[in-house]
């Protein structure tokens, strides 16, 4: 117990530079150019020290806004069903290009890691089985969840609209089999 405390006592007070902080918190998750700067400046470090270490980083290729992109969307649109739009906002938030994140949606699509029509079509299904309901509130209620979601309002209402009516159409398929 004294061992480990002492350890945690030393690696407080020994100074680190801008390169070896920087490639702790790029050991632990990926991150941008932006948050790598934000981080440096407010561990107190310079403009000329920030600069030097991310062009270094840059050029060593271990920060890679566009591959960071790419990774983010591929992962994120499966995980978290999310579409275009959230996807994009969420990479800006973290201080991607807006247009190094389009190449990058842009590149997943072309590249098959990502199917947006497909992608839409299970998010719907998916949440019209969680919601169960099928009457107009509910269908509001999807709709606005996966309009948050950052899918296109006109497709995302087709096919909201198609999966509700082939719900309609079995529904009432297995209730005129059942009555005599």
């Amino acid at each position: 117990m004294k061992q480990a405390m002492e350890r945690r006592r030393k690696r407080k007070t020994r100074p680190a530079g801008p390169r070896a902080l920087a490639l702790g918190w790029l050991a632990r998750r990926p991150l941008a150019k932006t948050e790598i700067r934000k981080r440096l400046a407010a561990a107190g470090f310079g403009s000329g020290e920030i600069d030097r270490t991310v062009t270094e980083l840059v050029a060593e290729r271990l920060l890679d806004d566009a591959a960071l992109a790419l990774d983010f969307i591929v992962l994120r649109s499966h995980r978290m069903r999310l579409g275009r739009a959230r996807l994009l906002r969420e990479l800006a938030r973290r201080g991607v290009d807006p247009g190094v994140a389009e190449r990058a949606y842009e590149r997943a699509v072309e590249c098959g890691q990502l199917e947006p029509e497909r992608l839409l079509r299970e998010s719907v299904a998916v949440r019209l089985k969680r919601s169960g309901d099928r009457d107009a509130a509910g269908m509001r209620r999807v709709y606005n969840a996966l309009l948050r979601a950052g899918f296109p309002a006109a497709e995302l209402y087709a096919e909201l609209k198609r999966q509700r009516d082939a719900l309609d159409n079995s529904a009432e398929h297995e209730y005129q089999h059942e009555s005599p």
